[in-house]
């Protein structure tokens, strides 16, 4: 019988001059310009110049603003961190932020 699926084509993840990402996962449609380290990125998820993430699952499109940290976060769809902003949960008990959280 068919499968039925929704096509979600996108761009590739874009790296900006002078982003870094170490041992990470990022799904297509990803905008990098600051350090993404231990993560796992879905689709559309845009990290700012000089923003850091750290041990964090960010779901479908959250936004990381400049100069903010995020480290054992767990974000749900449309999350956006605004500039300067620092999260922090711990390894056995990360910090959730729930869909459409605005931090």
């Amino acid at each position: 019988s068919p499968v039925y699926t929704k096509i979600r084509d996108d761009n590739p993840t874009r790296y900006v001059t002078g982003s870094k990402v170490e041992n990470s996962i990022l799904a297509d449609g990803c905008l990098i310009e600051g350090t993404v380290e231990n993560c796992v990125l879905f689709r559309g998820v845009k990290i700012a110049k000089g923003a850091h993430v750290k041990n964090s699952i960010l779901f479908n499109n959250v936004v990381v603003d400049a100069n903010s940290t995020v480290n054992c976060v767990i974000a749900e769809k449309f999350v956006h961190i605004q500039e300067s902003r620092t999260l922090s949960g711990h390894e056995t008990r990360p910090y959730f932020l729930p869909k459409n959280t605005i931090v």
